[in-house]
């Protein structure tokens, strides 16, 4: 997603407004374009709700926990190289946000947990990797692969890009590590969501965990 204004050192209320309105549109663009592949144009199976909320339900669990597990290996082995992890930009932003006025924080969860979700998973997943089979089109498994492959690439990029591109102009040491440690923290949530939706093609799946991690996320920056 964009970078908040918050990272930018922009906490007015006029900025805080702009955010919504224009994230609000673009939510309701990818939101809908997401619909209409997802109703329209893929061949896939018409679960009933009860059995599609029970997929749902799944997923977030699985998904849940394979992040978690993954973090806690992460940890370890920088704990292990005794090297620090560092908070990403684009997440110091957030905290930011979180930090500022009632109003803010509510444009923050509004933005992290709803919008970032569907337009990111649209964008990251339905986009680039596509649906497993079309009415068109059934793509190959390696076409497939290589597509995920860029999801995943792609994801890290657009939460990091920035921070990279500091070390390139900027090259230092504290600098690299500090970006390849945040990096590998979105690695971990890109390849979670990338592996639901490339075994599933289901862009509800890969959006409701992603809402769920982000929830999780902010929720526990808010109780602190």
């Amino acid at each position: 997603m964009v970078e908040l204004p918050a990272a930018r050192g922009d906490d007015s209320w006029s900025g805080i407004l702009q955010v919504v309105v224009v994230f609000a549109m673009i939510l309701i663009f990818f939101g809908g374009y997401g619909w209409y592949v997802e109703h329209k144009v893929k061949v896939g199976p018409r679960f009933s709700v009860p059995v599609h909320i029970g997929h749902l339900i799944s997923s977030v669990t699985t998904g849940l926990l394979l992040i978690v597990v993954l973090n806690l290996v992460l940890q370890f082995i920088l704990q292990v190289l005794h090297i620090v992890p560092e908070t990403a930009q684009n997440q110091a932003g957030i905290n930011r946000m979180l930090e500022l006025n009632s109003m803010s924080k509510f444009v923050t969860l509004f933005l992290a947990v709803i919008v970032a979700p569907v337009c990111e998973e649209t964008i990251y997943r339905l986009l680039l990797i596509g649906p497993i089979k079309t009415k068109q089109v059934k793509p190959t498994t390696r076409h497939r692969k290589r597509l995920a492959i860029l999801s995943w690439v792609f994801f890290i990029l657009a939460h990091m890009g920035q921070q990279l591109y500091g070390v390139i102009v900027s090259p230092s040491w504290n600098g690299t590590v500090a970006a390849i440690t945040a990096s590998l923290t979105y690695g971990v949530l890109s390849f979670v969501l990338v592996r639901e939706y490339y075994l599933h093609g289901s862009l509800a799946r890969s959006m409701v965990i992603h809402m769920s991690w982000n929830a999780l996320a902010a929720g526990a920056l808010l109780l602190n």
